[in-house]
């Protein structure tokens, strides 16, 4: 049968359309290849060591970030090839205390030098304070907001701490001894302290014993936001991190968005009346009018809002990992620790950020848990202008960045670095000092980072775990249920953009007194 015109005309386009792809398919593995070629040996990288699949594409990167073991993979890199290590075919990850001094306290006329990289990869046009990328908007939030941080501002706020954390030592007395799963708590009690400071606001989880619709829905997006930053160096996949919000969270999404910014609302409505000094008194002080620009009152959205993340992640590893670490622990740290703060005080009334100040072994509990669990493991990545790190040329515009989870557990600084050792903390006069540890570098762990863009909050911080722990340790004895032994730290918990925390259980026992 003969070919009719139409079809030999359609045969036509189709082997055309064949010979279309098929060039196209030839033209993206050619420039594939040509890239992988350029990235592995004439890129100004090309002589860092790595994994090679680092070397070639950002998917070895991307699989670590996704994996929720990339501290612990960066670790693992730096101890296989060195000091300095090429993590994707424009970035490094160093590990010295010198590296780390070279990157976030470099500076000119108070401007940092290495520029953040972004944190808001979905592009919703304003950075607030940790996304800030302009090196001189960034000093401006951050000058405006320093206050919230002072002495003055922490006395301001020990009122409604304590008061939050008397509520936990009465729901854990109520508890009658039976056991207490920490996740969930230390969640409720951080959050509720974080929104407290952040703009007074009541979240109420510790009271209701519940969670909040922030917390039930944040912690769903941890994957998504883990997505998000991917899209830094996959841009094509911006339009599918959508698919990686739970379906149930879809729903709350809206209603999220809306709380935070009607929260910001009700915080100005209130505009000086509130109770006590919060951090959004530094933004809107209350003898300035009220903002009505968009713009502005979005600005505003966006800093409270990764203020209050900010207060509650670490807050919430802290209490959790205090007690987790003390348990695990050789029974002596805890009964050492506890012979300390009972013997400090008569009563409840006269624990506080003062009184504890000079807990020295109750500080070196904290210090010693800050350097295992740190907040600061996503590298806080960097863009180089052209400069010297730690004896290393690193061109104008790779990305470099410093593993302050490996610094702190590294050997090189550390004795028993993997082990919870509060004596490496202790001064020579202490008589629980051990001059095993006299030669540790204290300076590698940086659990608040450093520099321009180190966490202003660190200092509340760690009053605040501080003084959660002297109050829970003079209330209670700890006693670990079922099921902790088989729990371990490097093991069981997960980071992505937020830490995962395996849930365990703890009896707090009311201590008898007369």
């Amino acid at each position: 049968m003969a070919l009719t015109d139409p079809v030999l005309s359609r045969i036509g386009n189709v082997v055309s359309g064949i010979q279309c792809v098929g060039g196209i398919a030839t033209i993206i593995i050619a420039y594939l290849t040509a890239r992988a070629i350029y990235n592995v040996y004439f890129h100004p990288l090309a002589n860092q060591p790595g994994p090679r699949l680092a070397a070639v594409t950002d998917l070895w990167w991307a699989y670590a970030s996704l994996s929720g073991r990339y501290p612990w993979m960066i670790e693992e890199a730096l101890r296989k090839y060195g000091d300095v290590v090429r993590i994707a075919p424009n970035e490094l990850v160093f590990i010295t205390p010198q590296a780390a001094k070279d990157i976030y306290l470099a500076q000119r006329n108070n401007l940092e030098l290495f520029v953040q990289v972004g944190y808001d990869a979905i592009d919703t046009g304003d950075g607030g304070i940790s996304g800030e990328t302009n090196p001189e908007r960034h000093r401006e939030i951050a000058k405006k907001l320093a206050p919230a941080f002072s002495t003055r501002n922490l006395r301001a706020k020990e009122g409604a701490i304590r008061k939050l954390l008397d509520l936990f030592i009465q729901r854990m007395q109520e508890h009658g001894g039976e056991a207490a799963e920490m996740q969930r708590w230390t969640d409720w009690l951080a959050l509720d302290l974080s929104a407290d400071m952040t703009y007074g606001k009541d979240l109420g989880q510790v009271r209701d014993m519940k969670d909040s619709v922030f917390l039930k829905a944040t912690l769903k997006l941890n994957f998504f936001l883990a997505m998000s930053q991917l899209t830094r160096k996959f841009a094509f996949l911006s339009p599918l991190i959508y698919f990686t919000v739970p379906p149930s969270t879809w729903f709350v999404m809206p209603q999220l968005i809306n709380m935070n910014s009607q929260d910001v609302q009700d915080r100005l409505a209130r505009q000086g009346k509130t109770e006590h000094l919060d951090y959004f008194e530094q933004l809107v002080p209350a003898d300035q009018p009220k903002p009505h620009n968009k713009k502005h009152l979005y600005h505003l959205e966006n800093v409270s809002g990764q203020l209050l993340i900010a207060g509650w992640q670490p807050l919430a590893n802290q209490f959790y990992s205090c007690i987790f670490f003390l348990l695990k622990e050789e029974p002596h740290v805890l009964e050492a620790l506890v012979r300390e703060v009972r013997g400090a005080f008569r009563e409840d009334a006269m624990i506080g950020f003062d009184s504890t100040t000079n807990l020295e072994y109750l500080n070196a509990c904290v210090y010693e848990s800050l350097r295992l669990h740190q907040d600061t493991v996503d590298g806080l990545p960097r863009i180089s202008p052209g400069a010297v790190v730690d004896g290393v040329y690193v061109p104008q515009g790779v990305t470099c960045q410093i593993s302050y989870f490996a610094a702190s557990r590294s050997p090189r600084f550390f004795i028993d670095p993997l082990k919870f050792r509060p004596e490496r903390w202790l001064s020579a006069e202490h008589p629980r000092c051990d001059a095993k540890y006299q030669h540790d570098k204290l300076k590698a762990s940086k659990p608040f980072s450093q520099g321009l863009r180190g966490c202003p909050g660190g200092a509340i911080a760690t009053a605040v775990i501080r003084l959660f722990l002297a109050k829970v340790i003079w209330h209670f004895d700890l006693e670990a249920a079922p099921g902790l032994e088989r729990l371990h730290f490097d093991k069981d918990f997960k980071f992505i953009v937020f830490w995962e925390r395996q849930p365990f259980w703890v009896r707090f026992k009311p201590v008898s007194r007369p």
